[in-house]
């Protein structure tokens, strides 16, 4: 953007791309196209308050928080809750609010299927891969020691949905803010949460292309309806 003076205009539109279906919802009074973000961010203020009780706490780290050294098939059993369950070095306050604000947001953007989908999805690769940092080791993974390290929680769900929501709506300015970020993330802590979210991130705009590329080839072009109609002539 060369002309500053445009800069106003610039921001307000990009933002309505993102915001706009939310808006939209609200002044319709249709709130059943933000559901996602509440329900979420209740099972997140849940299994956070309950981790703070002592029988409470067995539960979550029985049933929610996964390891990259857990056995596969306890790590699958667990994935459906760890999605929710509080990540420690995240605080409960921010965890609370980011699947509320984001679950929402992309599914008045994308709709419920799609928001619950790339979620999980993004969250189910991202845990996996932890397993796969650890073997590699350093540089490329971290140490072999964190094999017992609790995984992302929430947050990388989070920036999956993030950057599904960026390539769907082309919100150039929303993908150079998660490059920037996790450039940042890196090269600051370098550690595997930072990796499991570039992971969550790379699902979520992959997701989005393909979801692209298949829409896009379920659309006839005009020049195709154009020889068959003349073909019909003819017949």
């Amino acid at each position: 953007m060369t002309d500053l003076r445009k800069l106003p205009t610039w921001l307000s539109e990009q933002g309505d791309v993102l915001a706009g279906p939310v808006v939209d919802a609200v002044r319709r009074r249709r709130f059943g196209r933000l559901w996602t973000g509440p329900a979420a961010a209740l099972m997140v203020a849940g299994l956070a308050l309950a981790a703070r009780t002592g029988p409470g706490h067995a539960f979550v780290s029985g049933f929610a928080i996964t390891h990259p050294g857990d056995p596969l098939l306890v790590t699958l059993a667990k994935l459906p809750l760890s999605m929710f369950a509080p990540a420690a070095l995240l605080p409960f306050w921010f965890a609370v609010l980011q699947v509320g604000v984001v679950f929402s947001l992309v599914q008045a953007a994308a709709g419920a299927r799609w928001t619950l989908l790339v979620a999980a999805l993004g969250h189910t690769v991202a845990t996996l891969s932890a397993r796969l940092w650890v073997l590699a080791g350093p540089p490329v993974g971290v140490a072999h020691g964190l094999g017992h390290f609790g995984d992302a929680g929430p947050s990388a769900a989070v920036v999956s949905l993030l950057a599904y929501v960026a390539v769907r709506r082309r919100a150039g300015w929303l993908a150079l803010g998660l490059i920037a970020y996790h450039t940042i993330e890196v090269a600051v802590l370098n550690g595997l949460t930072q990796r499991e979210h570039l992971v969550g991130t790379v699902t979520g705009a992959t997701v989005a292309l393909a979801a692209a590329v298949w829409a896009a080839r379920q659309r006839v072009p005009l020049a195709d309806v154009a020889v068959a109609g003349s073909r019909d002539r003819r017949h």
